[in-house]
């Protein structure tokens, strides 16, 4: 299955995609509150209107693993963590596909990250390795849009800025739905395109650490509930670490994954009033 949500007629509303048709799922339901009834099979009716996408996830909590590609920590000259490490986002990151960005005024080194997201599917702590994949409900696809003049350079003894670096307002698109488990093989390809021009091209083959390691990692503190989001880490060709140009007005980033789909979004300089 795939689903999203998206804004019908001034209400939220979450869609299904099947080939071509779209359908709007009948009822009130919340993306999370969706994801923790485990719907084997929805209500929903044709829908042939205009998509205005919401963020495809409304989650609690949003982790994400620094140097998780082997190919980002060569081009990055950093040797990936001994186990998983991580770093946040908030809600005030989200943005929908086909939305736009905002470049803050304080930054002019914007940089893009293609990844996955992994949709957790239910309420879990301390999840082992072996039982990780229970508690996926499915992937989508996500920028890890990064200031690297506020995350860089390393503020001694206290490491990078990840919080100004990452969390600033509209610094995660994600979307366009997302793609439940069992629709999903692996190995995924990712691609990250700016205004057309290829940038990144990975696979999770390149991952240091594993879907199912990064979900255990985290669980072992932190409840999980339905809906947190985990992403996957970057592979090569980020602007910061080759001489590709930093993100500017104008610009359209699009990310594809194999058996997921394509994540489009736009970067416009934030207008001062």
């Amino acid at each position: 299955m795939k689903i999203g949500r998206c804004m019908v007629d001034g209400r939220e509303r979450l869609f299904t995609v099947s080939g071509n048709e779209v359908r709007l799922i009948e009822g009130d339901f919340s993306i999370n509150e969706f994801i923790a009834s485990q719907h084997d099979s929805v209500s929903s009716r044709r829908y042939e209107g205009e998509l205005n996408y919401l963020p495809a996830v409304n989650p609690g909590k949003i982790f994400l693993p620094a140097v998780n590609f082997r190919s980002h920590s060569q081009e990055s000259d950093t040797k990936f963590p001994p186990k998983p490490y991580f770093f946040t986002k908030f809600s005030n990151a989200l943005v929908g596909h086909n939305g736009t960005a905002h470049r803050p005024r304080e930054i002019e080194k914007l940089d893009y990250e293609g990844e996955i997201g992994i949709v957790i599917g239910k309420r879990g702590k301390r999840i082992g390795v072996e039982e990780a994949q229970n508690y996926i409900f499915g992937f989508t696809i996500v920028d890890d849009v990064s200031a690297r003049d506020y995350q860089f350079p390393e503020m001694h003894p206290y490491g990078y800025n990840w919080v100004q670096g990452k969390a600033f307002d509209e610094a995660l698109p994600v979307g366009p739905y997302i793609v439940t488990r069992d629709e999903i093989r692996f190995p995924l390809k990712i691609e990250t395109r700016v205004n057309g021009e290829l940038r990144q091209s990975g696979t999770t083959e390149d991952m240091v650490f594993s879907v199912e390691q990064l979900i255990s990692t985290v669980s072992q503190t932190i409840t999980l509930e339905p809906g947190d989001l985990i992403t996957t880490g970057t592979p090569a060709g980020v602007a910061a670490f080759t001489e590709a140009k930093y993100l500017s007005d104008g610009d359209t980033v699009s990310i594809s994954v194999s058996g997921i789909g394509e994540l489009v979004h736009r970067i416009e300089d934030e207008k001062i009033r």
